[in-house]
């Protein structure tokens, strides 16, 4: 059954039936579930084109992913996006996906769709501190929202877990065991949750007056390789130097440190005190490592979900105010933490 014949057979115009299929607010909520019940009824299934003609709108979302990232060995990204298109399609929207090198190329890109109209809106993942794509996408007429936050003028809707108070949190843990000797393995600190991160990793050692020794806070790619490497630097040092505990922006990198400490004969749990944050990320959670993991803990896969959830809902209610949410992250403690050597 095309748009045309379920029209037709409710009485309705074709407009009226796409609007209520698809959630807008001028078309009553009876008429909307009297539209779906028909729809699924008689297996109805909106086609791209007839969405575009009633609505004006394509019915897809766009996400840009810078070209260093491999989609396919990137477990964070795969998660993202699987909660990102699950949600999309429950919603009977698309998600597509374009790759640039290079904030020109990524620049060029965001013009070329706003250009062929292929996407109603984008979604931004990973904001710089300072990002510049908000103005951009502003100043084209390009409907947005970020997966965290920036420090920018242009006004944005956003989804954002509590970086500083997650890592706040488990450094204070870490403080209140007697570690005195906290590394630190973060993000590249131009992105804005590796330094919220930092912040609040800072702020919990400072305020109980422990000094934080920059060289034992690594800035690198959240990779298992960067976990070893930097471990492996900062557990050679001499006993009364190295750090008793390790807090970790990423799984990946909690398992590199794990490696490293079993390199060097240490445990994890009763040499060394380990806690990462966990996305959630299907098979690899913090719960499976031996022993378990303590961990901050919030899932990427929902968080997909969600920004696909309020992306759709600014572009139906466009007048209503930008969304903005900041999800706080559990602290799961587990078996990895224990008091500081000598405690």
């Amino acid at each position: 059954m095309n748009l045309r014949e379920l029209s037709t057979q409710l009485g309705l115009s074709q407009t009226t039936v796409s609007r209520a299929l698809n959630g807008f607010p001028e078309v009553s909520e009876e008429t909307r579930a009297r539209v779906r019940a028909a729809a699924e009824l008689h297996g109805y299934r909106p086609s791209a084109a007839a969405r575009r003609l009633a609505t004006g709108q394509s019915g897809t979302i766009g996400l840009v992913f810078p070209g260093e990232r491999h989609m396919l060995s990137d477990l964070l990204l795969t998660e993202f996006l699987g909660g990102c298109v699950s949600k999309a399609s429950e919603l009977s929207y698309d998600i597509t996906l374009a790759m640039a090198h290079g904030s020109q190329s990524e620049e060029a890109v965001y013009r070329r769709a706003v250009r062929n109209a292929r996407v109603d809106a984008m979604i931004l993942s990973s904001p710089l501190i300072s990002d510049p794509r908000p103005a951009l996408l502003r100043q084209l007429g390009m409907p947005f929202i970020v997966h965290g936050r920036t420090q920018s003028s242009e006004p944005y809707g956003f989804l954002d877990i509590d970086n500083e108070g997650a890592f706040f949190s488990a450094a204070k843990l870490l403080a209140d065991l007697g570690h005195r000797r906290v590394a630190l393995l973060n993000g590249e600190r131009h992105y804005n949750f590796a330094a919220d991160r930092e912040r609040g990793f800072r702020r919990a050692l400072e305020g109980r007056g422990i000094i934080t020794n920059d060289p034992f806070i690594s800035a690198a790619p959240m990779v298992e390789q960067t976990g070893l490497v930097q471990a492996q630097r900062l557990i050679g040092l001499p006993v009364s130097q190295r750090p008793t505990a390790f807090l970790c922006s990423s799984i990946g990198l909690a398992i590199g440190v794990k490696r490293a400490c079993a390199a060097h004969g240490l445990q994890i749990g009763r040499d060394i005190a380990l806690i990462a944050h966990d996305d959630r990320i299907h098979d690899m959670g913090a719960e499976t490592f031996d022993p378990p993991l303590t961990a901050t803990q919030s899932s990427i896969g929902d968080a997909g979900r969600r920004l696909v959830e309020l992306c759709v809902a600014m572009l139906r209610q466009p007048d209503n105010p930008l969304p903005s949410e900041v999800w706080p992250a559990d602290l799961i403690v587990r078996q990895s933490t224990m008091a500081a050597p000598g405690v």
